[in-house]
């Protein structure tokens, strides 16, 4: 089972915390592993937007009061710097990749109020302008505002080869990003009936 599967299998059973912690020791063990730090921070920022709605949610567990109360506190007293960590060991590393640019501006602006990492939301906004600039996406930034209707630009989303890397290769960070528009274009030709 490659990491990215056990993240997946971790988030799926609400094992955050393990999550992270096996994330961080991706990192530690291959520091060039660039999905391994975009998932690293989507995780960190999914917690604290997510903490209180997730454990709300999970109405059968009779411990969530205190699964809740124990992500709170880890959110406000390690996650934080944590994430603040990663980023900067990150961007040190990746600020020239349009790939990396353009995943963790789109997080991090996401959540900018929650994360409350020591990160000017001007360099993100920099960073996102940066990876537009340099083409990364451009079908999906392309939008599907005016093609609502546009079966051909739907299965351009659908058989892009990069797109379909990134929903393997980032997960949960991927489906957060561009599930939006790959899920527009889903409906588009089902709407039509257009085999994909």
């Amino acid at each position: 089972m490659t990491w990215r599967e056990q993240v997946v299998q971790l988030e799926f059973e609400g094992n955050f915390d393990i999550a992270v912690f096996l994330l961080e020791k991706v990192i530690r063990d291959s520091p060039d592993e660039m999905d391994a730090y975009i998932v690293l921070l989507h995780r960190f920022m999914d917690s604290c937007l997510e903490n209180p709605c997730y454990w709300s949610n999970v109405s059968k567990d009779p411990l969530k009061k205190i699964k809740e109360e124990y992500y709170e506190d880890k959110i406000n007293k390690d996650y934080r710097k944590r994430a603040q960590k990663c980023f900067d060991e990150s961007y040190a590393r990746f600020s020239d990749n349009p790939e990396y640019l353009y995943y963790i501006s789109r997080l991090l602006l996401h959540a900018y109020d929650f994360m409350c990492l020591n990160v000017k939301e001007s360099l993100l906004v920099d960073m996102y302008h940066k990876a537009k600039n340099l083409g990364y996406n451009a079908l999906v930034e392309a939008g599907y505002s005016t093609k609502v209707n546009d079966t051909a630009w739907a299965k351009k989303i659908l058989d892009d080869p990069s797109i379909q890397k990134q929903l393997a290769t980032k997960g949960a960070a991927a489906h957060y990003v561009i599930g939006e528009i790959v899920d527009c274009a889903k409906k588009i030709l089902e709407k039509t009936g257009t085999t994909m």
